[in-house]
């Protein structure tokens, strides 16, 4: 059995999958049972990529956060001579330290944050999981420097105890020879790479319904006539 399709629910359906509305040569055309098929199934194509086009959103903002977790542990594990932590014991301001160590506990938050979005990956769950490990693996060292973990894994900066702290103490837990920021790093890496490759799936697969959708359009309806 067939469905009257009424303007008021053409208009509806079109302004949410973001089409122009033209009630007359639509409504004529969507009534005719033989093309429903084809227009309805092009309405939910339309959605579909409004779908990707969400998801791609998340999927840079996961990605922006992992490069910048990266970014941290590659300043605060710079193996040079002249890294961070040797200019704070020669001018006896850990102030640099403490900048970037913000950075990174800010940023391992939000990619842990945004893995927690798409739980029903099995690949970010495994790095939402192991990322939380790392932490409460080191969840000594980081109090001692101010550094707790909630109950919901995030981590939490005692700013003045985390000023206070020795550089020698900071070192150890963030600087180049800590296994700490060396899985950290790894970690922050294969993240930004695996979503890099969800984007790029997601962006073929955008292009495929976009393409689709768009020659269909332009084949069946002039919207302003």
């Amino acid at each position: 059995m067939s469905m009257r399709i009424t303007t008021q629910m053409l208009n509806e359906t079109s302004r949410k999958a973001g089409l122009p509305v033209n009630s007359n040569s639509l409504l004529n055309y969507i009534n005719n049972d033989k093309n429903s098929n084809s227009l309805l199934e092009s309405l939910q194509n339309s959605s579909k990529t409004t779908d990707l086009l969400q998801n791609k959103k998340l999927y840079q903002k996961l990605k922006d956060a992992a490069e910048s977790l990266e970014d941290a542990t590659k300043t605060l594990g710079n193996e040079k001579s002249d890294n961070i932590f040797a200019k704070a014991k020669e001018s006896g301001d850990n102030a640099d330290i403490v900048k970037n160590v913000k950075t990174l506990i800010e940023q391992y938050n939000e990619v842990r944050k945004q893995l927690e979005r798409d739980a029903s990956s099995p690949i970010n769950a495994y790095y939402n999981q192991t990322l939380g490990q790392l932490a409460s693996k080191n969840k000594e060292e980081l109090s001692k420097v101010g550094i707790t973990i909630g109950k919901d894994g995030s981590m939490t900066i005692d700013e003045s105890k985390l000023k206070e702290a020795s550089v020698e103490d900071l070192e150890s837990l963030f600087g180049s020879k800590s296994e700490f920021i060396q899985k950290m790093q790894y970690l922050a890496s294969h993240v930004s790479n695996n979503v890099s490759a969800q984007i790029e799936s997601l962006g073929n697969q955008y292009g495929q319904d976009a393409n689709s959708f768009s020659s269909y359009i332009s084949n069946k309806y002039d919207w302003w006539s």
